[in-house]
C-alpha cells in the first residue's frame, strides 16, 4: 500500500461498436497494435493484473476498449501509434497503489467517461475557495481596513493544492 515510488501513466481509449460485430472491429484495432493482451468483459482486478504485467518496468501504458450493447474487450498494451481517434480519451497520472485500484474499478464499471461525484465537489470547493479570496480582496482594495486579507494568499494557494492533491491520489485529464 503507499506510494508506488514512481507515478504511472494510464492512457485510456474507448471505442463504442455500433455497425459491425466486435470481432471484425477487434481485427481492425489489433491489426494496428504491436504486443498486447486482450481481455474479455474482465473485473477491475483481472484488468489491474495484466495491466501491471505488460506495463513491465514502463511508466506508461494504454487501456483500450471497444465495446457494444453486449461485451467489452479490453486490450493492454504500452503503444496505440495508428489509431482513429476514440470516442473517449483519458490519461490518469496514478502515483498511489490505492489510486490504481480506483482508477481500475471506474474503467472496469464503465465510469471512466463520466464527471464523478469527487471532481465535482472538490471543484466546487475550489470555487468557493477562490471566489470568497477574490470577493474579500476585492473588497480589501477598495477599503483599507480589509487589506489584511490579500496576506492570506498563500494560505488559500496552499489548501488549494491540498484539495487538488488529496482529491483521488491521482490526475485524470481528457486527450
Amino acid at each position: 500500500m503507499g506510494s508506488m515510488g514512481k507515478k504511472i501513466k494510464i492512457i485510456y481509449y474507448l471505442y463504442e461498436v455500433k455497425d459491425e460485430p466486435l470481432g471484425s472491429y477487434a481485427k481492425v484495432i489489433e491489426s494496428k497494435l504491436g504486443r498486447f493482451r486482450r481481455l474479455v468483459n474482465p473485473d477491475e482486478y483481472t484488468l489491474m493484473a495484466n495491466f501491471r504485467s505488460i506495463l513491465g518496468a514502463s511508466k506508461e501504458a494504454y487501456v483500450i476498449e471497444i465495446k457494444n450493447d453486449l461485451n467489452r474487450w479490453f486490450y493492454l498494451t504500452r503503444s496505440a501509434k495508428g489509431l482513429e481517434k476514440p470516442k473517449v480519451a483519458y490519461e490518469y497520472e496514478v502515483g498511489k497503489e490505492e489510486a490504481l485500484e480506483i482508477v481500475f474499478k471506474e474503467i472496469a464499471e464503465g465510469r471512466a467517461h463520466k464527471k464523478s461525484g469527487v471532481d465535482k465537489f472538490s471543484a466546487v470547493l475550489q470555487l468557493l475557495l477562490w471566489g470568497g479570496f477574490f470577493l474579500l480582496s476585492y473588497m480589501g482594495y477598495k477599503n483599507d481596513e480589509l487589506g489584511w486579507v490579500n496576506n492570506f494568499l498563500p494560505l488559500v494557494l496552499l489548501l488549494s493544492g491540498l484539495i487538488e492533491g488529496f482529491r483521488r491520489g491521482y490526475k485524470k485529464k481528457k486527450r
